[in-house]
């Protein structure tokens, strides 16, 4: 599965540059939030994303990965 980011702006305005994924993006985020290491919040991001692989409806995945990847960061899991 391949998401790519679409109409999303970064806090400075500058556009995204082509092929960049939500996930790249949520790595970021997660890894400077949570001082995590990026390689293993992109493979939790992965895992996360898998579950989602056979959504007929891929509205709010990215949404949803994100709350699956940030609970394991905070302890929910």
């Amino acid at each position: 599965m391949t998401a790519l980011a679409a109409g999303l702006v970064r806090e400075d305005d500058d556009p995204l540059p082509l092929g960049t994924s939500f996930v790249d993006l949520l790595v970021a985020r997660i890894a400077a939030e949570y001082g995590a290491d990026p390689v293993e919040v992109r493979g939790r991001a992965m895992v996360a994303l898998a579950a989602f692989a056979g959504a007929r409806v891929r509205s709010f995945v990215p949404i949803l990965v994100e709350k699956r990847v940030r609970e394991t960061y905070r302890g929910g899991r």
